[in-house]
């Protein structure tokens, strides 16, 4: 099978988010797309990580949520975000030999 070609690094091409994908309502939404920390245990973790909204889109981009696994996040989070643990099972690291 040919490996999927990654365009951008966002939470929805990570290796750490869920395949279910759930209704997201827009009353969660950021005005470009993401989902705020919704509480100061969230808002610590989210800090910690730089989960972050990316730049430039709109709550029209994010019509879905997915579950982020990674120990460190445990939240929902869109298409439109991404964070400091961002991985994906085809990334290349030069100091690392397979």
């Amino acid at each position: 099978m040919e490996q999927q070609k990654i365009v951008g690094t966002n939470c929805y091409n990570c290796l750490w988010i869920s395949k279910k994908e759930d209704p997201v309502d827009p009353k969660e939404l950021n005005a470009e797309g993401g989902i705020d920390p919704k509480n100061k245990e969230e808002t610590q973790k989210a800090k910690q990580a730089d989960l972050i909204t990316l730049p430039g889109g709109t709550k029209a981009d994010a019509t879905n949520k997915k579950f982020c696994n990674n120990e460190a996040i445990k939240m929902f989070v869109t298409v439109r975000m991404c964070c400091g643990y961002w991985d994906n099972a085809g990334v290349k690291r030069p100091w690392k030999k397979t």
